[in-house]
């Protein structure tokens, strides 16, 4: 029986380290890429000299904010999809336990 417990513990600890590497991944991803935006943003800032760079860098700000706004979406579509996967794994952990319990009594019962 302990051997048993300590089987299930140990399969429900390795799907959840392996989906929080997964969250942490996609964390350090969305992060880089923010991050990388707004230097870029904000070396385009320091360079504005005139007026005619205040204008371009506001057309290039619009571009930006569309590009950002489709980041999010795809990013909080993964971040769906990962729930979605994370639930899907847990649930199979939990159903190989429950048959295992199940192919388990039969034998206890002899």
């Amino acid at each position: 029986m302990n051997t048993e417990l300590f089987e299930k513990a140990t399969r429900l600890n390795e799907t959840l380290f392996e989906q929080f590497g997964k969250a942490a991944e996609m964390q350090m991803n969305a992060f880089r890429r923010y991050a990388d935006v707004t230097m870029e943003q904000a070396k385009k800032v320091s360079e504005v000299r005139d007026l005619d760079g205040l204008k371009s860098l506001t057309g290039d700000q619009a571009e930006t904010l569309k590009s950002l706004s489709e980041q999010f979406t795809a990013d909080w579509k993964a971040w769906q999809d990962y729930f979605n996967e994370s639930r899907e794994q847990i649930q199979k952990v939990f159903e190989k336990t429950a048959e295992e319990t199940t192919k388990a009594s039969p034998k206890a019962a002899k």
